[in-house]
């Protein structure tokens, strides 16, 4: 009997040393296998696509980490534990939080779209091409970032390229204006040249001959453009530039060939004074 009393002692004083034992044996194993799960949670895009959850496992790994330094394996084992079970949950998540910040970033495009064709409509790619040209570059980015399903990032980009197609909406009164003052230079100055190619029309007339039909089809044409752009002076100043440029490129050709015909450059006559005796 007593033998069989001592037999059960050395049983339970084992077991409660195999049981002493590991547990004050470091939980490597659970602390690998939640490190894994950690790594696989991060590759995945745990930092865009579910922040909070992956938040709340990292608190449960610190924890564990803690206890680990304390050397309270028990705990650390059971905290890497749920560790582990935490970022398994993070990256289920994943999946959700991608296709949410995917909408976000459609939502994020068409607010840039419209902006886009806000600023079109009011002629900014005339009157304020320089902004226009910055807030394509963004729209191109997002574009980029939306087709490698950056999502994040994509939704980012729309909402900077929607408030620069708005700035570039904003800056055309401004362009117009100058536009409009370079334009009425531009209409001052043609005029002016436009007379003295006249009168040395009028002088070369009998020397034109051949060329006496094509100069008046293009005097003609210019004296038509010119009527046009001064009516599109004040609503369309750009269009109305571009017509006297083009205007300014056949009044040029013609001073070419009168200076080749021989014409000379119209001289300032000087009155002289006669000395009082």
């Amino acid at each position: 009997m007593r033998s069989i009393k001592l037999s059960i002692i050395v049983l339970v004083v084992f077991a409660l040393g195999t049981m002493w034992v590991s547990c004050s044996k470091p939980p490597e194993a659970e602390k690998e296998a939640a490190r894994k799960a950690m790594d696989a949670a991060f590759a995945a895009g745990a930092e865009k696509y579910a922040s909070a959850e992956l938040e709340a496992a990292n608190k449960v790994w610190d924890t564990a980490e803690s206890q680990m330094k304390e050397e309270k394996y028990k705990e650390a084992k059971e905290s890497y534990l749920g560790a582990k079970a935490a970022f398994e949950r993070v990256t289920a998540s994943i999946e959700a939080g991608k296709k949410a910040a995917a909408e976000q970033a459609k939502a994020a495009k068409e607010a840039a779209k419209t902006a886009m064709e806000a600023a079109m409509s009011a002629a900014a790619e005339k009157y304020a091409p320089a902004e226009m040209e910055a807030a394509r570059k963004v729209w191109d980015t997002a574009e980029s970032q939306m087709k490698e399903e950056k999502y994040k990032e994509a939704k980012d980009s729309y909402l900077g390229a929607k408030a620069a197609f708005e700035k570039a909406a904003s800056s055309v009164e401004a362009g117009k204006k100058a536009v409009a003052e370079q334009a009425k230079a531009a209409l001052k100055t043609f005029e002016s040249e436009w007379k003295k190619v006249r009168a040395t029309a009028k002088k070369m007339e009998k020397k034109l001959k051949a060329k006496r039909q094509a100069w008046a089809a293009d005097a003609r044409a210019i004296r038509e453009g010119l009527g046009a752009s001064k009516k599109m002076m004040a609503s369309a100043p750009a269009e109305a530039k571009a017509k006297l440029d083009e205007l300014k490129v056949m009044l040029d050709k013609w001073e070419n060939t009168f200076k080749e015909m021989g014409a000379s450059p119209s001289k300032t006559k000087v009155t002289k004074k006669k000395k009082s005796s």
